[in-house]
């Protein structure tokens, strides 16, 4: 059994409480001695997160200035790393000892608002402010009129070049803010067949479920609906398929194969390796990765965004914060959740590490004291805050199975065992039994 399927099955169960939970306190996620949710006093909460030492550092640090303006509530908290994370907080709802806030994946916020055991933050407006957050990030914590997550960092998939790859090979470096996928292919040959093939002049991620939505977009379409239904057919998906095959007999991108990346790490990347000269990251990233590549990067738009039916990037929210609708303290969940959101010392405490914070004046008062390359993603994000952008969706159940048969397919396209039509065609397929599952 999938940790997928095991997630849902025990949702869907609502098991009864588990025995063995109990990691008292500040510590890994696995549970805690304090139950959370209904069994806990109204001024006590539970706070789980998802991350590593260092991430649980800063957040510690920003809860204990809250508890600092809040000392009347006591604040446990937990965190864990890796897909362990989805399947712990599972176990945790299906025990009926749900924590009180929770850090909630975009791509399953639909999938436990279907289910009804998150509080709809619409209820606490006298609490929660989001006057300052763009309303394109502040609805995609929406799920059928619910408020049902808030956005705790904002990200976007952009593009970054690197000069000094340009530079070093004579290749004239792109005008990013108007090219079009036909620019970036012709751009990126060239510059693959100067280096005499050492390095690639871009890459495209086929696979990767956010650059393929921003594509969908330009086309004026979409990854999914409103009601949760496919935005795609067969056909109108193969073009993305046809532009790898194309960009690969261009040489502008590697083949199959061709590049062995360590992995997603910013200094386990093909930019950094030298392998390549463009890359899709995700904004707030561009620090991470501009040290990691040596210090020239460009970031951008993606191809095609100026040129295209529609715009096709966005304001994501990197991951949202939701509360269980069965918890005894709403009012004291939801203050935590509005300071870990609008508060300037605590976003300071946190530095950055859940993406550019939602609220744009805690940005515009962060940015005068960063480094040169946190304020490129910082103004990158406000930059785009000023675009007429479209609103993400919530994503539908199922996305995150999708997401794993969506990087198959791409391989399989790269290895051309499948054709462009054929990977459209299973790419359907794949959205139809990914969200048609209970």
């Amino acid at each position: 059994m999938t940790a997928n399927l095991s997630r849902r099955a025990l949702l869907g169960l609502g098991l009864g409480a588990a025995g063995g939970i109990g990691v008292a306190g500040c510590g890994r996620f696995g549970g805690s001695t304090n139950t959370g949710g209904a069994d806990a006093a109204a001024g006590e909460l539970n706070f789980v997160w998802k991350g590593d030492a260092t991430r649980a550092e800063q957040m510690r640090a920003a809860v204990d200035l809250f508890i600092e303006a809040h000392p009347d509530v006591e604040v446990s908290t937990e965190y864990q790393s890796g897909s362990e994370y989805r399947q712990k907080l599972a176990i945790r709802f299906a025990s009926n000892s749900p924590p009180d806030v929770m850090r909630m994946a975009r791509e399953s916020l639909r999938d436990y608002g279907d289910r009804g055991v998150l509080l709809d933050f619409n209820e606490y407006s006298d609490v929660l402010r989001t006057d300052k957050m763009p309303e394109s990030v502040l609805n995609a914590g929406l799920v059928d009129g619910k408020l049902l997550g808030v956005a705790g960092g904002v990200t976007s998939m952009s593009m970054v070049i690197d000069h000094a790859a340009f530079t070093r090979f004579g290749v004239e470096a792109p005008d990013m803010t108007s090219w079009s996928w036909e620019d970036f292919g012709q751009v990126s040959a060239e510059l693959s067949e100067a280096s005499n093939g050492e390095v690639y002049g871009g890459d495209l991620p086929i696979g990767e479920l956010q650059t393929f939505g921003t594509w969908l977009r330009q086309q004026g379409l979409d990854l999914w609906n409103e009601d949760g239904s496919i935005g795609f057919t067969a056909p109108e998906v193969t073009p993305w398929y046809e532009l790898w095959v194309e960009l690969e007999a261009m040489g502008a991108v590697p083949a199959g194969g061709a590049i062995d990346v360590l992995g997603a790490a910013a200094d386990q990347s093909a930019l950094a390796q030298g392998l390549t000269a463009a890359q899709v990251i995700p904004s707030n990233s561009f620090a991470s990765f501009n040290t990691a590549a040596g210090g020239e990067l460009e970031m951008g738009y993606l191809p095609g965004e100026t040129t295209g039916a529609g715009r096709g990037m966005q304001l994501i929210p990197a991951l949202f914060w939701s509360i269980s609708s069965a918890t005894a303290a709403p009012e004291s969940a939801v203050a935590l959740v509005d300071f870990l959101v609008n508060d300037l010392g605590g976003n300071e405490a946190m530095a950055g590490t859940n993406g550019i914070p939602a609220n744009q004046e805690v940005v515009s008062a962060l940015v005068q004291d960063l480094d040169e390359d946190e304020q490129v993603a910082y103004e990158h994000i406000l930059s785009l805050g000023e675009l007429d952008l479209v609103d993400p969706i919530p994503a539908p159940v199922g996305a995150q199975e999708f997401m794993e048969e969506m990087s198959t397919i791409a391989d399989e396209v790269r290895f051309a065992r499948l054709s462009p039509a054929e990977a459209g065609e299973a790419l359907v397929e794949a959205a139809q039994q990914s969200w048609a599952q209970e």
